[in-house]
């Protein structure tokens, strides 16, 4: 039992450097009564300065809106005014910038607004949602709020709020795809592990307060780690045994569990902080 959390955060260091799917919705573009929504299946795009050649190609279309490209699962999504211009000339668009594009869905303006009504509503208590777990808002300013202390200049605060979503985000990914096998861990289990912890680490309560403020905040903790180990062990590298065919393997399914997984901010600061990426020598902006 003391091998497993070892190997989940060696786990959680290599995998952290992946790249989310990640949609971020925004207030700007057409009128939120007239606005339509489409999404696209997008062909051939490498880098950030992909997403920069199709958004400048699209700021062109009289009617366009916001502009959505994510790099990880190759799909964009563009708000229209429905009455300027239709869903199969921005598809066009897009291809005829060197990147063939594919209707996937298209969201009228009444599923549109219905659709961004409900993402208000949660925005008010909730940051993000990953698959079907909503982030509080609470939640993630603690954890913000644990991170600032000791930390001697406000002007890193920025990256405080990128290192910490990125923390969250990969924990709340392994936790969707436990939740979707069904992993449970018993409070006698987590009873059990809370033993073991205390006996190799004196002074563990201290330690606890200090980062997580009491008791309960670290058992809850434990056991989501617990649960995340058990899914890793039982339905993702079970029967592995070579260290290295295990990171592969333990690499490819969260590649696959990012790409397959939507997430959506609501936070108007996190959106900011996600916007962006970086060129590379195959774009000529």
């Amino acid at each position: 039992m003391t091998k497993r959390p070892k190997l989940y955060l060696i786990v959680c260091l290599a995998l952290i450097a992946l790249v989310p799917v990640v949609w971020l919705f925004y207030s700007s573009g057409p009128d939120l009564a007239s606005a339509a929504l489409a999404e696209y299946q997008i062909e051939k795009m490498t880098c950030g300065s992909c997403v920069g050649n199709i958004e400048k190609a699209l700021s062109r279309l009289n009617g366009v809106g916001a502009v959505e490209v994510n790099l990880t699962s190759n799909r964009g999504r563009v708000t229209f005014d429905p009455d300027a211009i239709d869903s199969r000339k921005i598809a066009e668009a897009i291809s005829d910038a060197g990147y063939p594009a594919r209707l996937r869905l298209e969201l009228g303006t009444q599923e549109y607004v219905a659709l961004q009504q409900r993402q208000s509503q949660l925005g008010q208590q909730y940051l993000a949602q990953v698959g079907g777990r909503l982030l509080a808002r609470d939640d993630f300013e603690k954890l913000i709020q644990q991170r600032v202390k000791g930390t001697p200049s406000a002007g890193g605060d920025d990256q405080i709020w990128k290192t910490v979503w990125q923390d969250v985000l990969q924990r709340e990914l392994l936790l969707a795809a436990a939740e979707q096998n069904l992993v449970i861990v018993q409070d006698g289990e987590v009873d059990v592990r809370l033993a073991e912890l205390r006996q190799v680490h004196q002074g563990l309560e201290q330690v606890v307060t200090d980062r997580y403020g009491n008791m309960a905040s670290f058992r809850e903790r434990l056991r989501e780690d617990m649960i995340i180990n058990r899914n890793i062990e039982d339905h993702v590298c079970a029967g592995i045994s070579d260290p290295r065919e295990r990171q592969a393997k333990l690499q490819s399914w969260y590649a696959n569990l990012q790409q397959n997984t939507e997430v959506i901010i609501f936070d108007p600061r996190l959106k900011s902080l996600n916007q962006g990426g970086g060129a590379c020598a195959c774009c000529n902006s």
